[in-house]
């Protein structure tokens, strides 16, 4: 073996992982494919959801019992195109099946408590754990709390009160998001599918360069050529470095292509995902495409068998995938070192691209830098592992 690194003979390697790869019709089907078809059908699916929930919005349904004790709430509530219906006698089953979103009780005792000016309660019955009536829930407390501040404007105008002695401040808000920042929160989870498409992308190719050439036997004939480890290390990484980009290639495809040529139902606000939005994606994807697959092919080479390696990388997209799932749920605010952290630096740079954000340099330049420091010395780790197979 020679002691100098050949890039001739580490192309060779790359030319047999990419034939090896490209052989094998049926599996490269199943890896090509779901980028172009799962990730449009998943987008889909959102848009109609928020379709869904908009509707729900402009017309709520509400099951009312005893609205005769309070018509002028009824009243009300219909000037709000409120689509009013009688409560069943089995109210609580069917709330609980999702046949009602939610049910109002007026008691008897209301029209004496309103002409007397006490306090009069109405009872909502609901089911939060549901989320499909979140957007119903939330608008008839809205609409029965405007119902109160008028009212009560009413008592002190009746009382010679004017009514701005008890809100004496009044709020102006301005919404400074852009309708494309607007349209991104939507959007936040095809950020994370992409994301996710790079995570897998070349783990088949990887795992078979590896574990599953351990277990056809195939890699110690390689072992004893005159490839040196690190250049048979970086061809078939290289190799699954390819699968894995063209997966994300056909990801991204695949959004702007549906984002812009898709009948979506109108959801209420626009957004953008242009080439440039495209190019912002590629750009904050093109470091874990990277390394990724060093990741899974050093997984690999460290099992025993395919299965032993499988379980390994699960374990590992599992860590990675719980990152930017943690970021959505904490709702901080990100640090600035967020982007020299492995996927979770990422996810934020693609968050910020649909935004309509300008990537910062400091922050791509972080984003590049560890991940490919990561990749070399994941890289010389699987170097060093074969050549400890290649003298045994």
């Amino acid at each position: 073996m020679t002691p100098r690194f050949s890039w001739r003979r580490a192309v060779t390697v790359l030319r047999k992982e990419c034939l090896d790869a490209f052989r094998d019709r049926r599996t490269l089907l199943m890896i090509l494919l779901p980028p172009l078809l799962v990730g449009p059908l998943f987008l889909m699916l959102i848009f109609n959801l928020v379709a869904m929930q908009s509707e729900r919005a402009q017309t709520p349904a509400l099951a009312v019992q005893g609205g005769a004790h309070a018509p002028a709430l009824i009243a009300f509530l219909e000037r709000q195109h409120v689509l009013l219906t009688p409560l069943p006698d089995d109210y609580e089953n069917q709330i609980r099946r999702g046949r009602i979103d939610i049910a109002l009780i007026i008691p008897d005792t209301f029209s004496a408590d309103a002409d007397a000016g006490r306090v009069a309660s109405v009872q909502l019955v609901y089911d939060r754990s549901r989320d499909r009536a979140q957007v119903t829930i939330a608008q008839v407390e809205a609409l029965l709390a405007a119902y109160g501040r008028e009212w009560g404007r009413s008592r002190l105008l009746l009382r010679g009160i004017a009514p701005e002695v008890v809100a004496p401040l009044k709020i102006a808000a301005v919404n400074l998001a852009t309708p494309q920042q607007s349209g991104a929160l939507l959007l936040l989870l095809i950020a994370f599918y992409a994301l996710f498409a790079t995570l897998t992308g070349g783990m088949a190719v990887a795992l078979d360069a590896s574990a599953g050439e351990r277990e056809r036997q195939s890699l110690q004939p390689l072992l004893i050529t005159p490839a040196q480890p690190f250049e048979i290390v970086t061809g078939k990484w290289a190799a699954a470095a390819i699968v894995n980009s063209l997966v994300a290639l056909l990801t991204l495809t695949g959004f702007y292509l549906t984002l812009r040529f898709a009948p979506f139902p109108s959801v209420g606000v626009s957004f953008l995902f242009g080439p440039l939005e495209v190019g912002r994606f590629a750009i904050a994807l093109l470091p874990v495409t990277l390394l990724l697959p060093a990741l899974h092919f050093y997984v690999g080479i460290r099992g025993r068998s395919v299965r032993e390696a499988q379980a390994g990388t699960s374990v590992l997209l599992l860590l990675f995938s719980l990152l930017p799932i943690a970021q959505m749920f904490l709702q901080q605010r990100e640090t600035d070192w967020i982007a020299a952290v492995p996927v979770a630096g990422h996810y934020t740079l693609l968050a910020r691209a649909l935004r309509g954000e300008i990537l910062p340099n400091g922050d791509i330049a972080l984003a590049y830098a560890v991940p490919l420091a990561l990749l070399v010395l994941v890289l010389i780790a699987a170097a060093q592992r074969l050549d400890k197979e290649a003298r045994l």
